[in-house]
């Protein structure tokens, strides 16, 4: 299931270098999905990229300034698409201790 916002209690754990076209490595561009309980917030701040949800085959082309919310356990890729300047947020579901 598809969301445009981030559920509400997540735990900002961190984020990743600023990439552009020429940085973005190249695991971002290849099958993967985040662990149980982690989400992402892939920034885009410059360009436009398209995401690409494995598990429905959706492609969604984002442009600056954009988001696209990454859901735990969702394979999907970047696909570049021209010139880009992106980050990605990840945020954490709250253990049972810091509920």
């Amino acid at each position: 299931m598809a969301t445009d916002q981030l559920p509400p209690g997540l735990i900002p754990a961190s984020h990743s270098l600023t990439f552009t076209a020429d940085t973005v490595p190249a695991p971002l561009q290849q099958e993967h999905a985040l662990g149980p309980g982690h989400w992402g917030v892939l920034r885009i701040l410059e360009g436009s990229v398209c995401f690409v949800n494995l598990a429905t085959g959706e492609e969604t082309e984002k442009t600056a300034p954009g988001e696209v919310i990454i859901e735990p356990g969702v394979p999907h890729k970047l696909r570049l698409t021209g010139p880009l300047r992106c980050r990605i947020d990840f945020f954490r579901e709250p253990d049972d201790e810091t509920k």
